[in-house]
């Protein structure tokens, strides 16, 4: 943005010395230049305290890895690479012999305990009977039916099932192989579709500038030409520069630590997925502080410079 404003001064400076036919010397050269460097310099200070700008922007989003609850032979991978699915869709299957034969075994025991448990009952009705069998039978039954309950979870995990709605990203299992319910190998990537963000970071010298609900714009790499409107969503209160983790080492301030960006959080007027746009693509941000008087004019020239950046886009090649 600065080197649009340097080039946009450069060429009106140009303009005005060929209108007005003013003499080029080292005296209007030196008000050129002076000038050149006071206007601007104010402008780019007022700008970035008040009106500040984000080069590092990007659309976030948060990603499940899929873990099963049972180990087993995979038989089926049902869900396809990048397609969208419903939550509770159909991910894969795992052999569910084993957890079957398990849910029919207790369920058979769990007949057999109710049934020796009202035999029990009625003998503990007469002389015969024992009390004290029928707690035993009751405490058995109980058991037997908390037991199959876990035994019917783990047949259920046989079936994988989507988290949200989203899609999955990357397949690591195929049938035959086998899924291992350890969170270091994760059997696929889910993507969640509702967690797609615009995060931007800001420094932290205009960061009491920005408030929720200001207005700020957007501009992707990808749709040039384009300015997208928004409002300041929220600007999250810790940094992740400052996390301290539990360990053995104590704090020490003889390294040199970041000094870290701000983020803060856009929300677009226009849905994110509608863009079509890849998530986690490049974004260039601006927000407009609520000021009054001079620096509240300030934000055209933003927004002018955000535009021509937009435009510029259509000249980037890689």
């Amino acid at each position: 943005m600065e080197t649009l404003m340097l080039l946009t001064y450069a060429a009106l400076c140009w303009v005005i010395f060929k209108v007005f036919r003013i003499p080029v010397n080292k005296w209007s050269l030196t008000t050129a230049v002076l000038g050149g460097v006071v206007l601007i310099g104010s402008m780019l200070a007022g700008m970035a305290y008040f009106h500040p700008g984000s080069r590092s922007a990007r659309i976030y989003y948060v990603t499940t890895q899929i873990v099963p609850n049972v180990r087993g032979k995979v038989i089926e991978v049902v869900a396809k690479p990048n397609v969208p699915v419903k939550k509770g869709d159909v991910l894969l299957k795992i052999d569910p012999t084993p957890y079957k034969a398990v849910v029919d075994d207790l369920k058979a025991q769990l007949e057999f305990a109710k049934k020796r448990l009202e035999d029990t009952k009625l003998l503990a009705q007469t002389a015969g009977g024992s009390k004290f069998d029928v707690y035993n039978w009751e405490k058995e039954v109980a058991s037997l039916k908390a037991k199959l309950a876990k035994a019917r979870f783990d047949l259920d995990s046989c079936v994988v099932r989507a988290p949200s709605d989203g899609y999955v990203t990357q397949v690591r299992v195929r049938p035959g192989q086998m899924a291992v319910p350890i969170p270091a190998l994760p059997v696929m990537t889910f993507v969640n579709s509702d967690s797609a963000a615009l995060i931007a970071g800001f420094g932290q010298e205009p960061v009491k500038n920005i408030k929720p609900g200001d207005a700020a714009e957007a501009i992707f790499v990808s749709v040039p030409g384009r300015t997208f409107q928004g409002k300041v969503k929220g600007v999250l209160p810790a940094l992740a520069e400052g996390e301290l983790n539990a360990n053995r080492n104590m704090v020490s301030f003889s390294q040199q630590l970041p000094i870290g960006e701000v983020p803060v959080i856009i929300q677009l007027d226009k849905n994110i997925s509608e863009l079509g746009l890849p998530l986690g693509v490049e974004s260039t941000v601006a927000v407009y502080g609520a000021h009054e008087g001079f620096w509240s004019h300030v934000a055209i020239i933003r927004k002018i410079l955000l535009r021509m950046l937009a435009w510029s886009y259509f000249l980037r090649f890689h």
